[in-house]
């Protein structure tokens, strides 16, 4: 059942209340409003913005919080592919997010994760008093007289990685197997295992931990975009990318073929459009490339670790990522990305790239042409070359 048919009663109809995570039923007003206050502290939700197709967009603020925002920031994008919306980066801080998806699906996100991340942080701070009643034990004094000034910088280390360790495990389908604590070893080493452990005891069902009456009150004051690009400007004097919806153009692409081209690790000291950002030669190569199988129509995407499918016009800060880290863009959410540039359905897929830019592209369109597949970096020159030279050939690589 839609969202409109959910009552803002949280009892049932059989008078009994209903079971819902982390919602402050019972609590009384007093430690409710508590309650409240404190998970408002967590992020800042713009207004919603609605346009055609059921579709809606959010900016999240996350305080800086000593250092925390970031962290949170990257706990958020994680929830959002549980509720089936996409969370993308907008400043080089880390601590600002645009979430777009349906717009159903989008007041849900907004309305539970204050409530999600109150979670995490409390069963942080559960594995933070076990770190500093480990510190205040005489067997280990030794150690931690020997960290002098570091011993805060440790203590530090070990609350974010075990926040990282708790939200992975919130955010997986069920409770997750962990290891168990082990005994033997001093608990400063085993950060991620503690918190796998408090992670699994804690787990809830974070799809199901909105408010409806709050996700209700998000669409109501939300605000119907008819011309989104015009709405949105960029915020130069800030750096950061704010438009939350692309322009007209980019959701009808041309007619032609959609050629994808791998990201590169150099790039330009400031924001620039996706099409300017990145510097390195390989990638280089392959926009040309991609520029002259797009010559008489279509569409040319980057496609980067961090920001998933990116159209050239798109403009997003400087970054440091790779698939191996922590918060990369999912499969979901590039079939969600497709999706939204209205290139799902592509059958004229053409992916010049490498390694784990064509798995995870060929995940969205299987049935794309791969010419660079199987190649190394100096046999992938060559065929990119061929391919200018007759760029109505897409020959796939054996």
């Amino acid at each position: 059942m839609g969202l409109r048919g959910e009552s803002k009663d949280p009892r049932r109809a059989d008078g009994t209340m209903a079971s819902r995570p982390l919602l402050d039923i019972g609590w009384g007003p007093e430690r409710a409003a508590r309650y409240a206050a404190r998970c408002a502290r967590y992020v800042d939700t713009d207004r919603l913005q609605l346009r055609a197709h059921g579709r809606a967009a959010a900016r999240l603020d996350f305080p800086y919080a000593a250092g925390r925002g970031p962290q949170r920031a990257e706990a958020a994008r994680a929830v959002a592919a549980r509720f089936g919306v996409e969370a993308r980066q907008l400043d080089r801080s880390g601590r600002a997010l645009r979430v777009t998806g349906p717009a159903e699906d989008v007041a849900r996100y907004a309305a539970a994760l204050p409530r999600v991340l109150d979670h995490a942080e409390q069963l942080t701070s559960w594995a933070a008093r076990m770190y500093g009643e480990c510190a205040r034990r005489p067997q280990h004094a030794a150690h931690f007289e020997a960290l002098g000034a570091g011993g805060r910088r440790a203590a530090a280390y070990f609350r974010a990685v075990a926040f990282r360790r708790i939200v992975q495990v919130l955010t997986g389908p069920q409770p997750a197997a962990v290891p168990e604590v082990d005994p033997a070893l001093p608990l400063w080493e085993q950060a991620e295992t503690l918190a796998g452990v408090l992670g699994e005891y804690g787990w809830v069902e974070i799809r199901d931990a909105y408010d409806p009456a709050a996700a209700l009150q998000l669409l109501d004051a939300a605000q119907r975009i008819e011309a989104p690009a015009e709405c949105w400007p960029v915020a130069t004097a800030h750096g950061e990318q704010l438009a939350l919806f692309e322009s007209v153009d980019q959701e009808q692409p041309a007619a032609g073929p959609v050629v994808v081209i791998a990201c590169s690790g150099p790039k330009l000291d400031h924001a620039a459009s996706a099409g300017e950002l990145y510097t390195g030669s390989l990638h280089t190569h392959a926009r040309r490339t991609a520029d002259a199988l797009t010559a008489h129509g279509g569409t040319v995407l980057v496609l980067s670790a961090l920001h998933g499918f990116l159209p050239l016009g798109r403009v997003i800060e400087p970054y440091d990522h790779t698939w191996k880290d922590t918060g990369s863009v999912t499969v979901e959410q590039l079939h969600a990305q497709a999706a939204e540039l209205g290139l799902a359905d592509a059958d004229d897929v053409v992916l010049l790239t490498p390694g784990e830019y064509t798995k995870r592209a060929a995940a969205v369109w299987p049935q794309a042409r791969t010419p660079l597949a199987h190649l190394g970096i100096g046999q992938q020159r060559g065929r990119l070359t061929a391919l200018r030279e007759s760029a109505d050939q897409y020959t796939t690589a054996a």
